[in-house]
């Protein structure tokens, strides 16, 4: 593989990124998107130039309910060509039904850290792996490829700090089992340069850096400069996700995955290939983000589109400068943090290391109690009793957590109360405001003069309705009658007046007729005398 050269540090000349948005993006967010919103950003990545996306999880909905439509999601995508869409297989009946949506690339998953796999799924690093050979096997029978992820592989959120030495020896197995790669993840986002490199060192030994890929949280800010690193010491695939998505379910305090946007800015300015068009996956990224109703996590997005007037970076623009002003629930604006805010923030922040810290406590317990049992069947009995000491030592530590816990918890519903009870304050307070505003604009005497005008107006109507519809004085009756009266006898005055008697029958007599003649500019009438049959043929 050839190498881009800055500043006499060697570097790949082309680095694979694979993208994880779809998948380790999603899995965390609350909000659910749909299948066809999911097909959409997928087939949005595809077209941006990526090869490899990491498309769903076959993992049971009651943990990832993001991932319930897995299979619908992996049919309905436009496979492009020379593009891989690997899903995530948490044992062989996740494998089968990825096969049988049509899965060609799966990938298995183990921790570096004892703690996190018991706590994540209930069993030894040891088992966790050897439950994934019978899906490696499979795999291999169908020519299905597979890649390994191990995770916590710079800290654990129950241990701390975890050995290189660990996170080499997982890589080995998964190598050993099938995997034709292997991704080292930084759960939590912990790792800084110094200790991403003694991590890379120690896996190298055991695995060729041609199988080895990286994938970092960027909790810290450091997942750049750790990238970095790894690609000083010949990596070559980086995992990363479009916005800034993700974080981890069973990882407490775990920040998103470093911005597919944010790598391919860094990786292009060392003069490195990606084969990937940085401002088609901006567009992945507004849509999916203005589906979450959140700003993006990439710092490069913000700068480019501020540039460009886009919609996701006007939305980072009044986040930044409305604060809380524009009101609670505005797509994109955060609310201003205030002293209370903070307060339970940090309460809550040490309920849950308050918690990390016995779980810790209780697997060295538990350790410890092991050992002393080892120690006894090895007949060193002075040791075993030291192990117990050291296990009653960490069982009083867990005592005092427990009584600081309680505190804690305490303080807390105490500050949640009265902040409850000071909304309630700050409520009626506002209530009581706005009801001297509507008095002073509604005083006694304004509504004394409106009820009199309004007595008056309905006196007035009331009058009205008497008149018209109600009984009549003795005098108004008499007036009434005389008006009748009138009214008849001069209807019977007219019908009196002598009217002729019409003929019923036309005799043989002579008709008169009128003709009207104009003489002399005047109207001069003259009567002639026609017959009967004359007449009819006249009146026709």
């Amino acid at each position: 593989m050839g190498t881009a050269t800055s500043a006499a540090v060697k570097y790949p000349s082309f680095v694979k990124i694979v993208e994880v948005g779809p998948r380790d993006g999603l899995q965390n967010e609350k909000t659910v998107v749909s299948t066809e919103d999911k097909v959409k950003l997928i087939n949005l990545l595809s077209e941006a130039g990526l090869s490899s996306i990491e498309a769903t999880s076959f993992v049971s909905p009651k943990w990832v309910p993001q991932m319930a439509d897995n299979a619908e999601v992996l049919r309905a995508i436009t496979r492009k060509e020379g593009v891989s869409y690997p899903v995530l297989t948490p044992n062989i009946k996740g494998f089968g039904n990825a096969v049988a949506a049509g899965a060609e690339e799966v990938a298995i998953f183990g921790a570096a850290s004892e703690a996190f796999s018991q706590k994540n799924i209930n069993c030894s690093i040891e088992e966790s792996l050897e439950r994934f050979r019978p899906v490696c096997d499979k795999a291999e029978s169908l020519g299905i490829r597979v890649r390994g992820y191990v995770s916590c592989v710079l800290g654990c959120p129950y241990q701390g700090s975890v050995d290189p030495s660990a996170v080499a020896a997982v890589a080995e197995k998964m190598l050993e089992m099938g995997c034709y790669e292997v991704s080292l993840g930084d759960t939590i986002g912990v790792g800084n340069p110094a200790s991403t490199l003694a991590m890379l060192e120690a896996a190298k030994q055991v695995v060729p850096v041609d199988r080895l890929a990286v994938h970092f949280h960027d909790t810290y800010g450091q997942a750049l400069s750790n990238t970095l690193i790894a690609l000083q010491e010949g990596i070559s695939v980086v995992d990363s996700s479009v916005a800034g998505l993700g974080g981890c379910p069973y990882a407490s305090g775990a920040s998103g995955n470093v911005a597919t946007e944010d790598m391919l800015y860094m990786l292009h300015g060392l003069g490195i290939q990606t084969g990937v068009n940085l401002h088609k996956v901006m567009a992945a990224g507004e849509f999916i983000t203005n589906l979450l109703g959140r700003p993006t996590y990439s710092k490069v997005a913000v700068a480019l589109g501020q540039n460009m007037g886009s919609t996701s970076s006007k939305k980072q623009r009044s986040s930044s400068t409305a604060g809380s002003a524009s009101g609670a629930g505005a797509s994109g604006v955060r609310a201003q943090i205030t002293s209370k805010d903070k307060a339970i923030l940090d309460l809550k922040n040490a309920r849950d290391r308050l918690k990390k810290y016995q779980s810790r406590l209780d697997i060295e317990a538990n350790q410890l109690h092991d050992t002393a049992k080892r120690l006894l069947q090895s007949g060193k009995r002075d040791r075993a009793k030291l192990a117990l000491k050291l296990k009653k030592y960490k069982e009083q530590q867990m005592q005092q957590a427990d009584e600081h816990l309680i505190q804690v918890l305490g303080m807390l519903d105490t500050v949640e109360w009265e902040t409850q009870q000071l909304q309630v304050f700050e409520g009626l307070k506002a209530g009581n405001s706005i009801l001297n505003a509507i008095h002073k604009e509604m005083t006694v005497e304004a509504v004394e003069d409106l009820m009199l005008e309004t007595e008056e107006a309905q006196a007035t109507a009331n009058e009205i309705s008497r008149i018209i519809g109600g009984s009549l004085t003795v005098e108004d009756e008499d007036a009434v009658l005389t008006e009748l009266a009138e009214i008849e006898k001069l209807e019977a005055d007219a019908l009196a007046v002598a009217m002729p008697e019409a003929p019923t029958t036309l005799e043989p007599a002579d008709i008169s007729v009128d003709v009207a003649a104009t003489v002399d500019g005047g109207v001069k009438t003259k009567t002639r005398t026609v017959k009967k049959k004359e007449a009819v043929a006249i009146l026709g």
